[in-house]
């Protein structure tokens, strides 16, 4: 399970397994950290120790999978050396 799917600019995903303590209902967010690099908000539902997560998405079309990997996760590129930034 666990897998993202979609249609058009709408996805879901279902967990299988979920800590008794997650709330029932709440927000959910996912950021996919390969093609086709999706982000989306949603709401997440508990029930037992199942989830399962619906909103929308939206793709972003990073340059390469250095750059799509690195919008995932928050991360950028920097244009100095590593002897600048031990400098600073």
């Amino acid at each position: 399970m666990n897998k993202v799917r979609s249609v058009g600019p709408v996805y879901w995903i279902t967990r299988d397994f979920v800590d008794n303590r997650t709330r029932v209902i709440c927000t959910g967010f996912m950021k996919e950290i390969d093609d086709p690099w999706r982000h989306g908000k949603g709401l997440q539902i508990r029930f037992k120790h199942k989830t399962f997560q619906i909103g929308f998405c939206k793709r972003t079309y990073p340059l390469d999978d250095t750059e799509g990997v690195l919008s995932a996760v928050g991360g950028r590129m920097l244009d100095v050396s590593v002897d600048e930034i031990e400098s600073w």
